[in-house]
Order: C-alpha cells, then sequence, then structure tokens
C-alpha cells in the first residue's frame, strides 16, 4: 500500500517523521508535518512542513485549547490540500496521525472533512488516546472530538499507549513509537512486491485493505523468530504443525491489538501471513481465516501471505474492523465527558474515573449505572453526532459509547 501520512501536532508529527525518515523494505511513506508550534516543527529536519493557523496563533501553539485548533484549522485546511499536492506522487491513501486529546490533533475531523471533498482516495484516523499521564484537558478535548473522527474518516485507529506500556513496552514515548510504527509499516507493506519470489499463494493487495477498513479498527502482530526458535518446530510451539502456528499467532496478534476491545464484536478482518519462504506452509494465511471466521461476528475475513527472503521473523499481521464494543474508548469517554461537566480540574482524575458507570469501583447506584448505561443521548449535544459525511454510520455502539 502506497500511504500519504499527515502528521498533525506534536504526537503526529513524531510519529509521522519515523515512517518518512526510516522508510524500509517495501513501504515508502510520503507525507507532511503540520502543527500549530513553530518551535516544534523546527525540530524536524523533513522539508514538508505546514505552520498551521500562523495569522492567529504565531506559531505558539493551542496550549490544548481544541476551539483555537478548530478554528485554525478551518481557516487553513484547504492550504493543507494544496501542499500534499504539491508532494504528493502516488497514493492508495491518507492516514492523518494525532493525539485525539491535543488542541492541535484533537481537531483533525475539520481537516479530514476538507480531505474527503479533495480526494477519492480514503482518508483514515490514527488516533493516539489521551493517556493516565495526560492532563484533564487532554479527556476532556476527547470526549469532545472523537466522535467527530469516527464520522468523518472512512476508519479509524484507536491507538492507546497505556495498553501498550502495560502489555508489550516497560519502554519509553520513543519505543512505543516505535512499536506503532511497525504495526503500520506492516499494514503498508501489503500490496508491495518487489520481485516474484515475494509473491505467495495467495495474493493480497491494497485494495483488500481498502474493502477491509471500516468504522473503527485496530493492528496486532503475532510474531516468532524462526532463527532462534529451532524453526517452526522448535520450542515455542511444541512440535506443531504450521497450519496450527499460523493459528496460535493470530490468536497471539488478537491479544496485541493498539487498543482494547471486544474481538468478537468486529465485522471484518484481514490477516497477512509474512516471513521466509521455508517456513510459510502452502496454505499460507487459510488457517488463519478460518479461525478468524469462528472468532469475529462479521462473515468478511481477507487474507494472504507474502514470502520475505530477509525477513528472520514469521509474522500475522492482522486488521479488525467495525468494532461494535470497546470499553476502555468508552471509559475515557464518560472520563471526559463528567470532568467537562463539572467545569473540569475540580477533582483528581482518579476520583473522576470511580464515578463512571461501568467502572469496576464506581460510586453509582446500580440502578443508575444501568439507566446511564441504556442511555443512547439524542445526538445533538456534539458536531457529527449523528454519523454524517463520507465516513459516517459506523458502529453505533462504539461511536454512541453504550
Amino acid at each position: 500500500m502506497k500511504p500519504f501520512i499527515v502528521g498533525v501536532g506534536r504526537a503526529g508529527c513524531r510519529l509521522t517523521d519515523l515512517f518518512l525518515k526510516e522508510a524500509t523494505g517495501r513501504v515508502h511513506a510520503e507525507g507532511l508535518l503540520v502543527d500549530t508550534e513553530a518551535s516544534e516543527l523546527a525540530y524536524f529536519s523533513h522539508r514538508n512542513r505546514f505552520l498551521l493557523g500562523k495569522n492567529l496563533l504565531d506559531g505558539n501553539g493551542t496550549g490544548k485549547n481544541v476551539d483555537l485548533g478548530r478554528e485554525a484549522m478551518e481557516a487553513d485546511s484547504y492550504a493543507i490540500v494544496e501542499n500534499i499536492d504539491r508532494v504528493k506522487s502516488s497514493m492508495d491513501a491518507i492516514f492523518v496521525i494525532s493525539g485525539i486529546g491535543g488542541g492541535t490533533g484533537g481537531a483533525v475531523d475539520v481537516l479530514i472533512e476538507e480531505l474527503q471533498k479533495s480526494y477519492v482516495e480514503p482518508i483514515y484516523s490514527i488516533g493516539i488516546l489521551p493517556s493516565q499521564e495526560d492532563p484533564e484537558r487532554a479527556l476532556m478535548n476527547f470526549a469532545q472530538q472523537f466522535k467527530g473522527i469516527v464520522s468523518h474518516a472512512n476508519a479509524v485507529f484507536p491507538v492507546d499507549n497505556d495498553s501498550l506500556k502495560r502489555v508489550n513496552l516497560r519502554g519509553s514515548y520513543s519505543s512505543i513509537n516505535n512499536e506503532i510504527a511497525r504495526h503500520f509499516r506492516n499494514l503498508f507493506e501489503v500490496g508491495e512486491y518487489r520481485s516474484r519470489e515475494e509473491l505467495g499463494e495467495n495474493v493480497i493487495g491494497s485494495s483488500d485493505i481498502v474493502n477491509t477498513l471500516t468504522g473503527v479498527s485496530s493492528i496486532g502482530i503475532g510474531s516468532l523468530d524462526v532463527s532462534e526458535s529451532g524453526g517452526l518446530f522448535g520450542r515455542r510451539d511444541g512440535g506443531a504443525d504450521k497450519p496450527g502456528v499460523v493459528v496460535s499467532l493470530t490468536e497471539e496478534a488478537t491479544r496485541k491489538m493498539l487498543h482494547d476491545f471486544d474481538v468478537k464484536t468486529a465485522q471484518k478482518a484481514l490477516v497477512a501471513v509474512s516471513g521466509p519462504r521455508r517456513y510459510l506452509d502452502f496454505l499460507g494465511s487459510i488457517p488463519a481465516r478460518l479461525w478468524l471466521e469462528k472468532h469475529i461476528e462479521g462473515c468478511e475475513v481477507r487474507g494472504g501471505d507474502m514470502p520475505s527472503p530477509r525477513k528472520r521473523l514469521t509474522e500475522v499481521t492482522l486488521v479488525l474492523s467495525g468494532i461494535r464494543k470497546s470499553d476502555r474508548i468508552r471509559h475515557l469517554y464518560h472520563l471526559g465527558k463528567m470532568l467537562k461537566k463539572k467545569g473540569g480540574y475540580s477533582e483528581d482524575v482518579t476520583e473522576i474515573a470511580h464515578a463512571v458507570p461501568g467502572h469496576p469501583d464506581s460510586r453509582f447506584p446500580e440502578e443508575v449505572q444501568r439507566g446511564l448505561r441504556g442511555h443512547k443521548g439524542t445526538g445533538q449535544d456534539h458536531q457529527g453526532e449523528r454519523g454524517e459525511g463520507r465516513g459516517g454510520g459506523h458502529h453505533l455502539m462504539v461511536s454512541r459509547m453504550e
């Protein structure tokens, strides 16, 4: 897949910069860095940079004020389109990366709406969820903006740094960004073949990605280092056959997604099996596809295999899309709404969290929790809540935060 990547805000620019300066293997991404803070943009050596809201903010940033970010984005969104036209060559899709809790990154729904008007290619959002280390304002911004982003984008990939630190990593944000980039590089490798020896028994391309992605989505990777495990019949798989190993790695991928959600509620899936050809059974991704058909609600499961002579890892890259239930997103949404209702900054975040319906230590009476869980809202109190726009109408259980 040939992506064009737009990084918006500090988090979005730093992650996008990894793709632009470390193009490896099959992936050759083009992109643009966009921020309201001039000092942040100066941090990057990449020449394709755009200072957002220069006339409004004079390069001083938004201070996490998402209303200022939206005002700047509304004024300059078409200028961003012009900059994309100036630097792009060919692309299959546009990926907009941002921190949804930021003042600049949280305003990407305005940009995505403009991109939908300007391009026929699908527009996807990679959104960094607020962390427990972020200020309360980030949670309120998330609650205000997430539904609008889901409404306008063709698909949204929420990324939970807290989950990555807990499950996969114990390192810095730099390490986390590298792990996120690894997931999407694997996705971008799909359909990019440099020679006949990289064509598998079951070939997949960028159109398979486009046909899979819809609504809230996520990526996970299951991997096996064949050089250290004695091949696919080494100690890790206990002598299992190759199809069994592929299924095992697929299960591992479901446990290592970029955010926590109920895997069963996914409506679509795509699985790519990659690694040295000698370790890929002729069945390729078929065992993984059969397993997924039994473990997700939807019936659309695509897959293929990608022999990679230069890889020492056998990997299963799994994309689940049309996700209908995520307790993590629902919790953050209610937490942000509650902070906003209380005027923000009035209570410790931990205290607020315990008051959120559905939290294991919630202080709400059970009958109140049941009432709040059943309340669907009118769709009037948030821009884009009715799911309007080209990407709209996706997966109401998530978008309504039921």
